[in-house]
């Protein structure tokens, strides 16, 4: 059994760094908005839809049912969003790599699909306070001993799979110096280690879980089943929006201390860890 740490626990911690981004939102964009005429709230209201910019491809935290619709953790959010808001949900399935471009373009007025706060996104755009605890969790394939480490895969030839332009990508090029790093689509990142063109990926503990009893004989996870990295999953929002960057914030807030996000986390995605 992989052991692994609460959301409610995950998020506790976060207190200290939720405080730092608000304190930083005010210090750098004390007043200001995205546009000259108003602020993403504005047209969100004027319009009467929310449009979020996903990837539905990660399930349970977002993806198509069997009845062709969009569910999942992420989406029931969204949903009671859009109706605290008083508006419509217009959700946006685009490729992961094209949900910041799209965002930047104004084709969306959010993003959801867990990002993490990096430096280097947060030059383009601002994100919410945080909404989803991640654990990494290398996924090996079934030849490899359970107890393989970072250090036992960082050799010449070994390749390790990892999700287009997401933080484990970043990860793995920290942590594997000799290692060759493969970026695909997170389906695809899967299927070459369980097809054995891969050794391992570097993966969401939720993602890893139901993929492996999916396909016990070929993969399995390794360290021990120890999670390596803990990050937070935030929403991606217009860069100097202060308006909608505070309603989305006391939004998250006022759901967290209802116990709103401790229920649908517990719905959607502890069941599968």
């Amino acid at each position: 059994m992989t052991k692994r740490t609460t959301r409610r626990g995950i998020l506790a911690g976060a207190t200290a760094l939720v405080a730092a981004s608000a304190l930083l939102t005010g210090c750098t964009a004390a007043g200001g908005d995205t546009a000259a005429g108003g602020s993403t709230l504005d047209d969100i209201l004027d319009s009467g839809k929310l449009t979020v910019g996903m990837t539905l491809q990660f399930e349970p935290q977002m993806y198509i049912d069997d009845d062709g619709n969009p569910a999942g953790y992420d989406v029931e959010l969204l949903d009671l969003m859009a109706a605290d808001l008083g508006v419509d949900l217009d959700i946006q399935d685009q490729e992961f790599e094209a949900l910041i471009p799209g965002l930047i373009a104004d084709q969306f007025d959010m993003i959801s699909v867990g990002l993490v706060n990096t430096p280097e996104r947060a030059k383009t755009v601002w994100f919410s306070d945080p909404y989803v605890p991640y654990n990494q969790v290398l996924l090996g394939n079934a030849d490899l001993p359970a107890d393989t480490t970072i250090a036992d895969l960082d050799t010449e030839g070994t390749v390790i799979t990892v999700l287009t332009g997401s933080t484990a990508a970043e990860l793995a090029k920290r942590s594997f110096q000799k290692a060759t790093i493969t970026e695909l689509d997170q389906d695809a990142a899967l299927l070459e280690v369980s097809s054995g063109r891969a050794a391992a990926s570097i993966v969401e503990e939720y993602l890893a879980g139901p993929y492996v009893d999916a396909n016990p004989d070929t993969v399995h996870l390794l360290n021990s089943g120890e999670a390596f990295a803990t990050q937070f999953g935030a929403y991606a929002l217009p860069y100097g929006d202060t308006e909608w960057k505070t309603w989305v914030d006391n939004w998250l807030a006022y759901r967290t201390a209802d116990g709103t996000l401790d229920a649908l986390y517990r719905k959607w995605i502890e069941p599968t860890l």
